[in-house]
C-alpha cells in the first residue's frame, strides 16, 4: 500500500524534480517455508494471538484501508509462504528493465499475492509476471533455480534491521536522508516527499500513530 500511496501523490502534485523510486528487499518472516503451512487468517491467529474473529477483523480492516486508495486484497485467500524468490526476480529485474518497468513488476507481485492469491514461492508465478514487464522467461526460471541475487537480498535485509530507527515498513528512505516508515494519510506523505526533494528531514517521529508491519508485529 505504501507504494501505491506514494505513486499517487506523486502524479497529484507538482514536484520541482522527477522523482525515481529504488526498491529495496525486506522480508517480515525469512524463515516462512516455501510450501505454505496457513492461511493468512491462521498466520494472524498463530503469530499475534488473536482470535477467528480478531484476525477477521484485522484483515477487513487492512482491505477496507486497500480499497481506499484502489486495491482489492483478498486476504482470507492469501497462503503464506517464502517470498525470497520473489525479492530475487527484482533483483535481476533491476538490472534489466526501466525504472517505469520496476514499478509495474513491483505492483504484479503485490498483486499476485494479494488480490488473485497466487504463491510467491512458485517459480512459474514469478516466470509469467517477469514475462509481463518484459522478461525473458527461460532466463527468469534460470535464475530462480539458482541462488543468484541471494546475497543482494539478504544484505538488503541487513541493511534495514541495523537502523536504528527502523520499526515499520513501508520504509522510506529519500537520497536526502529524511525517512518516512509505515502508512501515514496523503496529507503527511505529501509534506514528507516536498521536504525530502527540498532536501528538508521533516523529522520522524516514532510515538506518531501509523499503520505498518515491522519486527515487533503489526500495527494497522
Amino acid at each position: 500500500m505504501g507504494e501505491k500511496m506514494l505513486e499517487q501523490v506523486i502524479d497529484s502534485i507538482d514536484l520541482p524534480k522527477p522523482v525515481e523510486i529504488v526498491f529495496k528487499s525486506y522480508q517480515l518472516d525469512p524463515q516462512a517455508p516455501e510450501i505454505p503451512l496457513e492461511s493468512m487468517t491462521q498466520h494472524f491467529m498463530s503469530s499475534h494471538d488473536m482470535t477467528l474473529a480478531e484476525a477477521e477483523k484485522r484483515m477487513e480492516k487492512i482491505s477496507d484501508r486497500a480499497a481506499s486508495i484502489g486495491l482489492h486484497y483478498h486476504l482470507s485467500g492469501v497462503r503464506v509462504c517464502n517470498t525470497r524468490d520473489a525479492h530475487r526476480l527484482m533483483k535481476y529485474a533491476s538490472e534489466r528493465i526501466s525504472p517505469g518497468k520496476m514499478k509495474r513488476l513491483n505492483a504484479a507481485i503485490f498483486k499476485a499475492n494479494f488480490e488473485d492469491n497466487l504463491l510467491l514461492s512458485d517459480h512459474e508465478v514469478l516466470a509469467e509476471i517477469g514475462v509481463s514487464v518484459g522478461l525473458e522467461r527461460k532466463a527468469v526460471l534460470t535464475i530462480l533455480e539458482s541462488d543468484a541475487y541471494l546475497e543482494a537480498v539478504e544484505s538488503d535485509q541487513q541493511e534495514l534491521e541495523s537502523k536504528a530507527d527502523f520499526d515499520f515498513i513501508p520504509y522510506m528512505l529519500s537520497s536526502s536522508g529524511a525517512v518516512m516508515q509505515g502508512i501515514l494519510n496523503k496529507e503527511k506523505l505529501t509534506l514528507w516527499l516536498r521536504n525530502a526533494l527540498a532536501g528538508v528531514d521533516s523529522g520522524y517521529d516514532a510515538d506518531e500513530e501509523r499503520e505498518g508491519c515491522g519486527p515487533g508485529g503489526c500495527s494497522v
